[in-house]
């Protein structure tokens, strides 16, 4: 299996260079580029060194850095000489404590740079310097998809994003997101319950769950699947932090699908990165009326190849197409029913709306509304009816 190194090396050398770069991510605010800086021309423990002994010019190209104040400097210097001399204190390399609480935690660090993963990072233009993960390693014989959306998702990105997270699944197809809630989430937990592979990044500490409505996805995909993250335990969520965990995740998918979007926004971001990256985008039509796919008509607009079932994303990613396909749902037998079916499926509507829609009686269109739901063709948020499959 191809995947990233397993960093727990008998080579002491290796197990000190990671213990240091283990304790440069700590630092706070740190992030990817300060860290990429910390580590320009520089292994981490001489970045480790050079921060403790007051480098001048270490600390002169670290202070050009954006939002790198000299109290941020300061601090950074105290952590690096009240780390060092702590391992001192122990007679131990520098960082060894923290790679043992992350051990002792079940999550280990994994180097991009090596193993089969390093073809994928060797030409980004800005790769992880280290991953902390959980559960099983990067696999990447596997085909992987990402799949993006909003936090606000309507019925029918619920339905689309379970849809092709099941059927990715049933492929065997990796299904890679950021764990939010909404249509990330949702496509995680389709696949996950299809017992596919997933491949979870997140923004945070890997026990600083986010959002907490997650907690039991977060710790499925730990167990079933694989998850990443930038940040040691204990880094708390930050807003700046989730640009940076999303062009991981455009990095990890060979093509990245969005399913409901608004014109701005985290999926943008991912999007933006994957175009950088040289990734397939594509994105799922939706309601020209609905706000939550003004920003995936964009895209389609724009060029981006539609995303109508599973099988357009398989034939885009080389795979074949096809496969048991599911026996398509019976509609209801009640003419009413059936008319309130296609009117929903231009977008949701209010009661009103539908009376007028399908001049029916109220007590008869609330009727057959009941008798939908029931049925679970459709939801009704906020006096709002929408199709759910």
């Amino acid at each position: 299996m191809t995947g990233f190194v397993d960093a727990a090396p008998t080579d002491g050398d290796a197990a000190a260079e990671l213990g240091a770069l283990a304790e440069l991510c700590s630092l706070p605010r740190v992030g990817p580029a300060r860290l990429r800086a910390l580590l320009r021309d520089r292994s981490a423990l001489d970045a480790i060194s050079a921060l403790r002994r007051g480098d001048a010019a270490m600390l002169a190209a670290l202070g050009a850095c954006r939002g790198v104040e000299p109290a941020l400097l300061a601090t950074w210097q105290q952590r690096a000489a009240a780390a060092t001399a702590s391992a001192a204190r122990c007679g131990r390399p520098v960082g060894a404590e923290l790679l043992d609480a992350h051990g002792a935690a079940g999550v280990w660090l994994h180097l991009p740079s090596g193993g089969g993963a390093a073809e994928l990072w060797e030409t980004d233009p800005e790769p992880p310097a280290v991953l902390f993960a959980r559960g099983a390693p990067v696999d990447l014989a596997l085909r992987r998809v990402g799949i993006v959306g909003t936090r606000r998702c309507s019925a029918y990105g619920r339905t689309v994003a379970k849809m092709l997270g099941e059927g990715l699944a049933a492929h065997g197809v990796a299904v890679v997101s950021g764990l939010a809630t909404g249509i990330d989430g949702i496509a995680q937990r389709a696949a996950l319950d299809a017992g596919g592979p997933v491949i979870g990044v997140v923004g945070s500490g890997l026990d600083c769950v986010y959002p907490a409505a997650n907690r039991a996805l977060w710790a499925d995909v730990g167990e079933h699947g694989t998850l990443l993250s930038e940040y040691p335990l204990g880094t708390h969520p930050a807003a700046w932090q989730f640009p940076a965990r999303n062009r991981i995740v455009a990095a990890l998918c060979e093509l990245l699908v969005v399913v409901e979007s608004g014109p701005s926004g985290g999926s943008m971001y991912t999007v933006e990165a994957a175009v950088e990256r040289g990734r397939t985008v594509m994105a799922v039509p939706g309601p020209i009326t609905s706000s939550a796919s003004s920003g995936t008509n964009r895209l389609l607009a724009e060029g981006c190849a539609p995303v109508c079932d599973t099988d357009d994303v398989l034939v885009a990613l080389g795979g074949t197409a096809g496969g048991a396909a599911a026996p398509a749902a019976q509609l209801p037998d009640d003419p009413l029913e059936r008319e309130v079916l296609d009117e929903l499926t231009a977008g949701g509507r209010s009661v009103d709306e539908l009376a007028l829609c399908v001049e029916a009686p109220l007590a008869e269109l609330a009727t057959a509304l009941g008798r939908l739901q029931l049925a679970g063709w459709i939801t009704e948020t906020g006096g709002w009816w929408e199709k759910s499959r």
